[in-house]
């Protein structure tokens, strides 16, 4: 496991800023919002804490980065007229082997073991939150709500 994995989850988190910021103002369904808020706020968290741990590492991390930026909105809206229960089986379809790389990344991380953590850790609230909507679970935003209060 190298820094580049991280450098590269980093960039996947900006990714998701600009993809949730997109659900966050434009989806239609507005009875979704606090868990698209929390999606997002997930993301915001995660990109804060690996930019403070990579800095110090000698690994340059912008605040912007216009190619994340230009995919996450461009995905977004490919979603957008999606309704929720459409919307949440896609999502669990493309989250799934980011959760299985990053949690593959974690349990075989020889250094920087916490990093590697939150981004599983990350990662796997995002795919469970998915699940819970999936079944129909009214406790699914305590998922997220666990892991912005254990990190914020």
């Amino acid at each position: 496991m190298t820094l580049n994995h991280l450098y590269d989850a980093y960039l996947g988190e900006l990714y998701g800023i600009s993809f949730f910021t997109t659900f966050v103002e434009q989806y239609s369904d507005h009875s979704h919002n606090n868990k698209l808020q929390a999606l997002l706020d997930i993301e915001i968290i995660t990109t804060k804490k690996l930019k403070a741990a990579l800095l110090p590492l000698g690994i340059e991390c912008l605040d912007y980065n216009v190619d994340m930026a230009q995919k996450g909105i461009s995905d977004a809206n490919k979603w957008l007229h999606l309704p929720w229960p459409t919307l949440i089986d896609t999502m669990v379809t493309w989250v799934a082997p980011y959760q299985q790389r990053y949690q593959q990344q974690a349990d075989n991380a020889q250094q920087h073991h916490a990093l590697f953590t939150l981004v599983a850790d990350h990662e796997n609230t995002i795919y469970d939150f998915l699940l819970a909507e999936q079944a129909g679970s009214p406790e699914s935003i305590q998922i997220l709500m666990q892991f912005i209060n254990k990190n914020s």
